[in-house]
């Protein structure tokens, strides 16, 4: 059995918890840019690589941030971290769990498999002395010694001697011993955990295994009143719990009721699911799990990438075994049962979980793909995780969760993969949807035929695997709770090519290089051995639109990264295709056109209408067509699922602002591109590297965001030059280089938007009157302006304003790619 520490500060007496001052931004802070061609460097490699590397450590944590929060800085971030979680966990709560079943099915604990502790568990007693002290605490802070020697006590019973075990366990006070570390989105901190070191120096989230919250609300009863209860269960109390297949009928344990009817989060669950959001937001985990102890009442609580659970409340002074059974559970679960990646393995002479210079990342060979081939490999592929670089997870409870851990490839996994320093990109997506590694083998297949050159800007996959939650062993699969189809879940890990982030550019001119890539691509000339004629290679984003018909729909500053190639300039790569979706038919975007407009052009030639929310309310449903635009097309299959997808300072405004999205454009993607430029112009700091916020498209509801880049386009009051107050000035003449000429694009689109809507206001009112003359008239003016409207935002315009040849696919061996592209679908 485990060794267990109970450590608590008996000089503490401050009620508030004490931490260091958060050093990172908030949760929405993101990297972004963009590039021109690529430059001849004036500078010698030598210089930029010493810039490199400065870059490198500088970014080295996603959260860097060159300024410390000020105490309403903190509580602002407090209060926009509660905000978020009440939104983010609405209906994701599945409160009244039986406490054994959570025993068994989070922590795997039977106690009938342990003889010896089934009967410490059966006997265990509180003594009376430290319940009566722990209850007459006069506050919170005071009683925190006295829950210490319970638990120690507790402890003691459970695990008398102390044995060698591969990982030690201790409980920490936090008054005790801060939890520290970069990362963290709010000052909160649990009054209890559970980690690995007695008294370490440094104790950040990646290694806490479980938490606990102590609250006191008012003065508890007598203890003799308390202590009537206080007797051992008898041996029949508790059923055989062994873990069974979801499967299974009997279980063991009475079923849990299938939804809970609350649906809002209280003030009290969002702080506690604060601590399991920022415990899921650090290290490499599957789940979570903690305690929540409000005077004598005890809960139990559980989380994952898709919701919560919290269990029945217990007293544990009146049921002392139930409390006794959880922390023989948990004093017994190895990593993988307390929620570490079962995929995160160590050295059998590691004997703390406190650092990953003996961690490893094992890929089983049963279950490992390998690159595009998608070949299985005979041998289990191992990496070594570089602790030169940090771990990053991507904040907050329910979602992908990604973690990128960067890897060295060792043994079998180097002589098949190579030696280059790699990453894993783990995280848990929708099972309903397309795998990222589909796009990724579809568009580098596609490239790989077309235009090989291209391949660079595309992510390069080594080898992946997936799992359902089954096969993860994940506790909610046994824990028998209604889940709706669209929150299942897979896991995947992709182990891929380490790329720099975008925020490690070292000048503006690297900056443009790497943008013009993404965008566009590279130009590349290539000799055909049988012709010897030259052909021009386009595009990264462009090129997989045109030859794949794959549409990323997540443009961002985060998904925008870079490597060195060969000859030390940069190459730009689009990265994370996991929101990717393929071209859906002409039927299908004439369908969702005709959902917000019931109108439609006469021209058969032009049927790329493009949504637009402004105009979604402005018609009622039974308002006449327009003459001279088709009616609407039947629906002749099922509607597709519709999903706001993306990242919110980067949406396009008709994503943003449609209470049900429309389908996902290309034009939409161009207008991500922009604001990715937007705002690396006004807000990246190339000194430190680091990108500052801007707070009106980060902060707010989405529909706030929204009006605030409206408000952008449009030019209402000082919009435009107020957005760039904070630039940089090596970046002050990309804005008028790049960002003019393309915000002038992009206004006249919103304008004209703008005087649709108005226009169709007019109509709906004439039609109202029933005065057919008008509508007729304004029909004549409006049909036009929604035609000239659509074929406002092409690739060809956005290139145009970059000063830039739009580079359209010429390869004289591909007939395919001479087909004339005008994308603004």
């Amino acid at each position: 059995m485990p060794f267990f520490n109970c450590h608590y500060d008996s000089d503490t007496d401050d009620e508030t918890n004490s931490m260091e001052d958060a050093t990172g931004p908030d949760v929405r802070a993101l990297y972004t840019r963009s590039m021109p061609n690529i430059p001849m460097r004036s500078s010698s490699p030598e210089k930029f690589s010493v810039l490199r590397e400065k870059a490198r450590s500088t970014t080295s944590s996603k959260y860097q941030s060159v300024s410390v929060d000020t105490d309403d800085e903190m509580q602002a971030k407090n209060e926009d971290a509660l905000s978020h979680l009440k939104v983010e966990l609405h209906g994701k709560i599945h409160r009244e769990y039986p406490v054994q079943g959570f025993v068994k099915h989070v922590w795997n604990f039977d106690e009938n498999d342990h003889p010896d502790l089934h009967l410490k568990i059966s006997s265990f007693l509180l003594r009376p002395a430290a319940v009566d002290m722990y209850n007459n605490a006069p506050n919170q802070a005071s009683c925190y010694p006295h829950l210490a020697a319970i638990t120690d006590a507790l402890l003691t019973h459970l695990f008398p001697e102390p044995m060698v075990r591969a990982v030690q366990r201790s409980i920490i006070f936090v008054q005790d011993n801060p939890i520290t570390g970069t990362g963290e989105y709010a000052s909160f901190q649990p009054d209890l955990t559970w980690s690995t070191v007695p008294k370490p120096k440094d104790r950040p989230w990646d290694w806490l295994l479980l938490f606990a919250e102590v609250k006191r609300a008012e003065k508890a009863p007598s203890v003799k009143k308390v202590l009537q209860g206080n007797v051992p269960h008898a041996e029949s109390t508790l059923k055989s719990l062994k873990r069974k297949s979801p499967d299974s009928k009997d279980n063991g344990v009475e079923p849990p009721p299938k939804r809970h009817k609350q649906l809002t989060v209280s003030g009290q669950e969002a702080q506690t699911a604060n601590y399991l959001s920022e415990m899921l937001s650090h290290g490499i985990r599957s789940f979570v799990s903690g305690f929540f102890i409000k005077d004598r009442v005890m809960h139990l609580w559980y989380g994952d990438r898709m919701g919560l659970v919290k269990s029945c409340a217990f007293d544990w002074q009146k049921e002392p075994t139930l409390m006794a059974l959880v922390f023989a559970a948990v004093g017994t679960a190895n990593l993988t049962q307390l929620g570490i990646s079962p995929f995160l393995k160590f050295l059998p002479t590691s004997s703390e979980f406190n650092s990953y210079e003996d961690g490893h990342i094992v890929l089983p060979a049963s279950e490992v793909l390998i690159g595009d081939s998608q070949k299985r490999s005979s041998k289990d592929m191992v990496f070594k995780i570089d602790t030169t670089r940090k771990v990053w997870t991507e904040w907050g409870a329910v979602g992908r969760g990604t973690t990128i851990v960067p890897l060295e490839a060792i043994g079998a996994a180097a002589k098949r993969l190579g030696t280059e320093s790699l990453v894993a990109k783990l995280a848990w997506l929708h099972a309903s949807r397309t795998p990222e590694e589909k796009f990724i083998r579809i568009v580098r297949s596609k490239l790989r035929q077309k235009a090989r050159g291209y391949l660079r800007h595309i992510v390069d996959v080594k080898c992946l695997v997936t799992r359902n939650m089954e096969k993860m062993g994940l506790p909610r699969t046994f824990m028998d709770i209604e889940l709706p189809g669209d929150d299942m879940r897979d896991f995947r890990l992709m182990v891929m090519k380490r790329y720099e982030s975008l925020g490690a550019v070292v000048s503006a001119d690297e900056f443009k290089t790497v943008f013009e890539h993404v965008v566009r691509g590279e130009l590349i000339r290539i000799a055909h051995a049988e012709s010897f004629k030259l052909a021009e290679f386009g595009t990264a984003h462009h090129w997989v639109w045109t030859t794949s018909g794959v549409l990323h729909r997540d443009i961002s500053t985060g998904n925008i990264m870079f490597y060195e190639g060969a000859n030390g300039h940069v190459v730009g790569v689009l990265c994370d295709w996991d929101l990717a979706e393929e071209k859906l038919s002409d039927a299908e975007y004439k369908e969702d056109d005709n959902r917000i407009f019931p109108i439609h052009p006469a021209s058969e030639e032009d049927t790329t209408i493009t949504t637009d929310p402004l105009l979604t309310m402005k018609k009622q449903d039974d308002t006449p067509p327009i003459e001279g635009l088709a009616e609407a097309i039947p629906e002749k299959h099922p509607p597709r699922p519709r999903y706001r997808v993306g990242t919110d300072p980067f949406l396009a405004l008709e994503i943003s602002l449609e209470q049900v999205p429309p389908f996902h454009r290309y034009r939409h993607d161009l207008e991500s591109f922009f604001y990715v430029l937007v705002y690396v112009c006004a807000v990246f700091d190339p000194v430190a590297h680091h990108f500052g916020r801007l707070k009106a498209w980060e902060e707010g509801t989405d529909d706030d965001i929204a009006l605030s880049k409206m408000a952008f386009l449009t030019g209402e009051g000082d919009s435009f030059p107020s957005t760039f107050n904070e630039s940089h000035q090596d970046y002050r003449p990309l804005i008028a280089e790049w960002v003019k000429p393309l915000w002038r694009l992009f206004s006249r689109a919103a304008l004209k938007r703008k005087d649709i809507v108005s226009l169709l206001g007019e109509r709906n009112d004439e039609a109202s009157m029933g005065r057919d003359h008008m509508v007729a008239k304004l029909d004549a003016e409006i049909a036009p302006s929604v035609t000239a409207w659509r074929k406002m935002i092409t690739y060809e315009a956005f290139m145009e304003c970059l000063g830039l040849t739009p580079h359209l696919p010429t390869d004289p061996q591909c007939s395919s790619c001479n087909v004339a592209v005008s994308l603004d679908v």
